[in-house]
């Protein structure tokens, strides 16, 4: 077995490229199935990976919220400014979503409806992460993209989760299949 680290976007997780030469292995699934394995794991996977991108959505919303609280201008602090209030609503409701639709997909795991459960956690759980840290860094101004915060660090983070075990295109093909295809 060979090990080689692969650099990658996100600096706060590590990748690497296992390659196995002459290693003796057998096939466990194959034709149709193998396929039908293939993506209950992939949506196994896809549910984790929604449960840390909607963490991490709440924290970048917290943490937006308290700075509005925090930050004053023109003498009042500036969560009391509509788009700010708005903004930190918007992304409330997201958060909540992405929340409870990760909740039902774990309860739905050995389930007929799993893979559509997964495919919507995973979308909803990555326009909250993606909104989220877009947000939070628009809201705290200038400061935001500085290293002084390491919000960079959630945008990185959310971009990478983004495309991890499938990007939204490859999720919302998935969920449109199921509700519209053979499997509906």
């Amino acid at each position: 077995m060979e090990r080689k680290a692969i650099g990658s976007f996100d600096n706060s997780r590590l990748f690497a490229d296992i390659v196995f030469s002459r290693t003796p292995s057998e096939t466990l699934v194959g034709g149709a199935a193998a396929r039908d394995a293939a993506l209950h794991i992939l949506a196994l996977q896809a549910v984790i990976t929604a449960h840390e991108q909607t963490g991490g959505a709440e924290a970048m919303m917290e943490i937006a919220r308290d700075y509005a609280v925090t930050r004053r201008a023109f003498g009042q602090p500036i969560g009391a400014f509509q788009s700010i209030k708005h903004r930190i609503a918007e992304l409330y409701g997201l958060v909540e979503l992405a929340r409870a639709n990760c909740i039902h997909a774990a309860s739905r795991e050995g389930q007929a409806d799993f893979i559509t459960a997964a495919a919507a956690a995973r979308i909803s759980a990555t326009e909250a992460y993606d909104s989220a840290s877009r947000d939070c860094v628009q809201i705290h101004g200038g400061i935001g993209v500085t290293w002084e915060l390491g919000l960079h660090l959630h945008t990185r983070r959310a971009r990478s989760l983004a495309i991890e075990q499938g990007n939204l295109l490859f999720w919302e093909d998935i969920l449109v299949d199921r509700l519209t295809g053979a499997a509906a």
